[in-house]
Formats: structure tokens, C-alpha cells, sequence
């Protein structure tokens, strides 16, 4: 199978002249097609898409700037030089072709050396535009490769930090569920080592209201009762330390923020206010005081007169605004 070149399409209504540039063409081993008409040739350069169009200018029905117009318009994007035959050398025809888009001209009668000139000449003029093209868009599929390829890095990157803050996150609020069950379980130990001093207290305070009671044994509580305020005071103190401690690990400086501002609060009102933060529901506060939800509800009210709240003021929204 041989070769070609180039593939160029020859439209001409002269028989004769058709047949003379195909030898001198085929000779220099380019591929030729044949139209005798501007239709004809239209249908071919749609079918074949060749390399390059020799086309006159004067033809029936169709003529060469119809030719050359309907092309252009069909197909836009389609790199094909277009040289107009013609035996007119007005310029009028000239600068009409050069609007419509032509690329050279030749005129009848015209050589070969002539012929073969204006056809290389096109060729190789639109090849280093198709080559200059094609390493453009090399170069814009380059940087869109490696924009893509810098994008999907970023997103790789971005979702290991994500998948990583995820998991530390789960650590953490584990962690935090873990202290919290600690800080109730202290709390818890605080409010009954207090409960349990305070009936100690009141049964030691009950006995010594007793006229009966001998004058020794009432000298013995008395002795006992001022111990056991001194005692009682240090064991709830040690308590509540401990219980600060392990709360402000979750919760720090909220204590600290909370007695700054309400000078006149009592431990049990702190620990009452801490137990709020953590979440605690009133049943879950009763539990944990050993009293009733109504008593649990009392408290709360009476809490928040201390601190200057009204009825209608939301306590835990408050409680957590101390907290930020």
C-alpha cells in the first residue's frame, strides 16, 4: 500500500485542468480527490476531511465562496488551508475571498512550480500551527493533570486530618464520660459522708437537750460534739477538694469562676450546681442527695435567687454561661 503524503481535494468544473493537477499532485506522492462541482465537493471534504482544498472560484450552482463559507460554518474547529482557483484577477475578488477566509490563491493559468509552492507552503504553515496547537493543549492537560492531582492530595490530606480530630474526638469524649462517672461517684461520697455527720450531729445535739442525762455524759457530748465539728468540717473540706479536683480536669476554673462571682455559696450548693453542669436530671439529683425531686426542685429555686436569677431565667443556661 503506498504511502501518502498529504490528502488534498481538488473541486474544478474544468475536466481537463482537474486531470493535470492531479498528475502533478499524485506524482509528488500527495493522495487526491476529485469534485467537479461545489455540492459534490462540500460532501467530500465532510467525508474524507482532507489536508488541504484546491477549489475554483467560478463554478455552477455552488461556487467557490459558497464552498468555502459552508465549510467554515459546519465545521469551525477544522484546521484545512484553502486555496481558491481562479482565472479573475480582479482585486474585488481577491479581498472577498481573503473575508470569507481563504488562505492563498492561484491564478490560471498557472506551473507547477507555482502550483506545488502555494500547496507545500499552506501545508506546512498549517502543520506548525496544528503542532504549536497540540503543545498547548498538552501543556493546559498538564496543568489540569497537576492541578487535579495537587486537589486530590489536598482532599487526601484534609481527610486524614479529619479521620484523625474523629478519632481523637471518640478518645476524648470516652475520657470525658469516664471522669464524669468519677466526679458523680465522688460527688456521691461527699453529699453522704456529709449526710451521714449531720445525723451524727443531730442525734449528739438531740441527747444533749435531754434534762435527764447525767451531768458527766452531757459534759462528754459536748466534748464529743466539738470534736466532731472540728472532724466534720476536715472530712467534707478533704472531700470537696478531691471532688474540685477531678472536676476541673473536665470543667476547669469553673469553680474557681463560680465562688469569684457568688462570694456566699455553700459546698453543698456548689457541688449541687457542678452535679447541674455535668447533666444531671432532677431524679438523678435526688438520688445523689439522698431527697426528694421536690426537694431537688426547692434547691434549685432557692439557688437561684442566690444568684440573682429570676423565675422565668433558664438555670443551666446560665450555669453554662459561667462555664464559657
Amino acid at each position: 500500500m503506498e504511502n501518502f503524503k498529504n490528502k488534498i481535494l481538488i473541486i474544478e468544473d474544468e475536466e481537463d485542468l482537474m486531470e493535470e493537477i492531479k498528475i502533478i499532485l499524485q506524482r509528488e506522492n500527495f493522495e487526491v480527490l476529485k469534485a467537479s462541482d461545489g455540492n459534490e465537493g462540500i460532501k467530500l471534504a465532510r467525508q474524507y476531511k482532507p489536508d488541504l482544498i484546491l477549489c475554483d472560484i467560478l463554478m455552477p450552482e455552488t461556487d467557490g465562496f459558497e464552498v468555502l463559507q459552508e465549510l467554515k460554518e459546519s465545521s469551525p474547529s477544522i484546521l484545512t488551508p484553502f486555496i481558491f482557483i481562479t482565472a479573475l484577477a480582479e482585486k474585488k475578488n481577491f479581498r472577498k475571498g481573503m473575508e470569507y477566509g481563504a488562505d492563498d490563491y492561484l491564478t490560471k493559468p498557472f506551473t507547477r512550480i507555482e502550483l506545488l509552492k502555494a500547496v507545500n507552503s499552506q501545508l506546512k504553515k498549517y502543520s506548525e500551527l496544528e503542532s504549536y496547537m497540540n503543545q498547548k493543549i498538552k501543556a493546559i492537560e498538564q496543568k489540569v493533570k497537576d492541578k487535579i492531582e495537587a486537589l486530590n492530595n489536598e482532599i487526601f490530606q484534609q481527610n486524614r486530618t479529619i479521620s484523625k480530630f474523629a478519632s481523637e474526638k471518640i478518645s476524648l469524649e470516652k475520657q470525658f464520660e469516664e471522669n464524669k462517672i468519677e466526679m458523680m461517684k465522688d460527688a456521691f461520697k461527699t453529699i453522704q459522708t456529709n449526710n451521714y455527720l449531720q445525723k451524727i450531729k443531730s442525734t449528739i445535739e438531740k441527747e444533749i437537750q435531754d434534762p435527764d442525762i447525767p451531768q458527766k455524759s452531757r459534759q462528754v457530748l459536748e466534748k464529743l460534739i466539738n470534736v466532731f465539728y472540728n472532724k466534720n468540717e476536715k472530712i467534707i473540706s478533704n472531700n470537696l477538694t478531691i471532688f474540685q479536683l477531678k472536676f476541673n480536669q473536665v470543667y476547669p476554673n469553673f469553680i474557681s469562676n463560680l465562688t469569684k462571682r457568688f462570694l456566699r455559696l455553700t459546698q453543698y450548693e456548689i457541688v449541687f450546681i457542678s452535679a447541674h453542669l455535668m447533666g444531671l436530671f432532677t431524679n438523678q439529683l435526688a438520688d445523689l442527695f439522698n431527697i426528694s425531686s421536690n426537694s431537688v426542685r426547692k434547691s434549685r429555686n432557692r439557688i437561684k435567687n442566690k444568684l440573682g436569677l429570676r423565675k422565668e431565667d433558664d438555670f443551666l443556661i446560665f450555669i453554662h454561661s459561667i462555664n464559657q
